[in-house]
């Protein structure tokens, strides 16, 4: 496991593996905590940022499946998981859609067709 460790192996692998070696992971993970812990050598101490890395490695994988398999299923509908949709501004996300905009109240009708607005013509 001293290698040099590639992303890219984990990613053709089936989810239920990369659980299986996520679960050993964190098991060798408290192992080198309970060592830290009663004084161990310096040379497990210097394994925990490796595996904590590594772990980070196999969450980010499994989310990456689990976000484009939900993608996939998802593709054609209307509304999408709040986590697929794009992100932008939290302004233009609360912004009013055209129609929104376009809707005016039974006072503002009344008053746009009882008092148009006047046309001048200038004489010169």
């Amino acid at each position: 496991m001293s290698q040099k460790f590639k992303v890219r192996k984990l990613r053709e692998q089936k989810p239920e593996d990369l659980l299986k070696d996520l679960e050993k992971l964190k098991g060798e993970l408290i192992q080198l905590r309970t060592v830290k812990v009663s004084a161990g050598n310096a040379q497990k101490l210097g394994r925990i940022g490796l595996v904590r890395k590594r772990i980070a490695k196999y969450l980010t994988v499994i989310n990456e499946q689990r976000r484009n398999q939900v993608k996939s299923t998802t593709k054609h509908a209307s509304n999408l998981p709040v986590d697929l949709r794009g992100k932008k501004t939290r302004a233009i996300r609360q912004r009013l859609t055209r129609s929104e905009k376009a809707q005016k109240t039974q006072r503002q009708w009344k008053k746009l067709n009882n008092f148009p607005l006047r046309k001048f013509a200038l004489k010169e």
